[in-house]
């Protein structure tokens, strides 16, 4: 199994070793093993535990402990800070028999990594959580899935988990389908018949929703593709205000953008590479023989083909990171003009 995620599996046995070398196999791992049972690529533990532990926490995306869950729990606990945060924590026996699903089960990934394990190794998982026990879907693992962005996070995943889990009537909308886990909701066909519901997760990019209904929980997927173009040494104060102007005209959540595109003699504008750092998303760049290629679908400008060799900016960037899905064409400012994809 290839992963991008960082992996270590933590044993401290001869057996542990031997079942951790065999997860190997499997996950792309770096494996930890006391000095006693150190061999040629495995990482020799050479401090006390808790400290090794402390050192290795947030380094890895996911720590597979092969020994007693008491001394996992011990050995985490002063480490542990958020759901949001913490690395999934899975422990095994050393017979590999049991898999356990110990810390961030939905969102880290503790759940599904204990599944794969299982099925591997032909084991049993060991999965506590509340939704998944009563065979539902839950909030935070479709947040997870869409790279979905909600305001009071912890707070109305465990209000809308708690909900599901007590089978009430939790209605999930989609302005546009995405494939996730509605096991435990009322599929919501028209946001006109929502009045019988207990709550509703509303997934949308919208910024406002038209809609009187209290327990809403808006989801917004962060799914769309801002493309940037502007003049040299543009102001980040003006770019930032008519960014916002944009998104409110066009009521788009902020929190919709997954990243920011330019053509590439943009690559070194300090406004553009200012507005991703704020936003936190990447910025990225396409290069003029790219737009050359798919120019004539576009709105044409000479002054920009007189200045960077091309006629147009913002809708080819957009149409080409968003995988050909140009949702708004190009919008002027002072100087600035913005354009809009949606990924596929």
């Amino acid at each position: 199994m290839n992963t991008e995620n960082r992996i270590a599996v933590i044993s401290l046995t001869s057996n542990g070793k031997n079942l951790a070398l065999k997860i190997k196999s499997y996950l792309d791992a770096d494996i930890y093993v006391s000095r006693k049972f150190w061999e040629q690529g495995l990482k020799e533990i050479n401090k006390s535990f808790k400290e090794f532990i402390g050192d290795i926490f947030y380094k890895y995306d996911y720590l597979i402990f092969i020994m007693a869950i008491g001394i996992v729990v011990r050995s985490i606990s002063k480490y542990i800070e958020d759901k949001t945060k913490d690395p999934a924590v899975i422990v095994l026996d050393e017979k590999g028999e049991n898999v356990i699903s110990l810390l961030s089960g939905h969102i880290g990934g503790a759940n599904e990594m204990t599944i794969k394990i299982s099925e591997y190794l032909n084991s049993n998982p060991v999965i506590t959580t509340a939704t998944d026990v009563n065979n539902k879907g839950s909030l935070d693992l479709i947040a997870k899935k869409i790279n979905g962005y909600i305001d009071n996070f912890k707070q109305n995943i465990k209000y809308i988990n708690s909900l599901l889990v007590e089978n009430k009537k939790v209605g999930i909308y989609m302005d546009e389908y995405f494939d996730v886990d509605t096991r435990g909701f009322v599929k919501v066909d028209s946001i006109n018949n929502i009045k019988n519901l207990d709550a509703l997760v509303y997934i949308t990019n919208k910024k406002n929703i038209d809609l009187e209904f209290n327990n809403l929980v808006k989801v917004v997927p962060k799914n769309l593709v801002l493309s940037v173009g502007c003049r040299k040494n543009t102001d980040f104060n003006l770019l930032y205000e008519s960014l916002l102007n944009f998104l409110d005209k066009n009521n788009i959540d902020i929190n919709s953008i997954s990243e920011i595109g330019s053509v590439d003699v943009k690559k070194d504008e300090k406004a553009i590479i200012d507005l991703s750092k704020k936003l936190n998303i990447p910025f990225k760049v396409v290069s003029r023989d790219e737009i050359l290629k798919i120019e004539d679908k576009f709105s044409k400008s000479e002054f920009v083909k007189k200045s960077i060799g091309v006629y147009s900016v913002v809708e080819p960037v957009a149409y080409i990171l968003s995988g050909g899905n140009l949702i708004l064409n190009k919008t002027k400012y002072k100087g600035i003009t913005f354009g809009l994809g949606r990924l596929k």
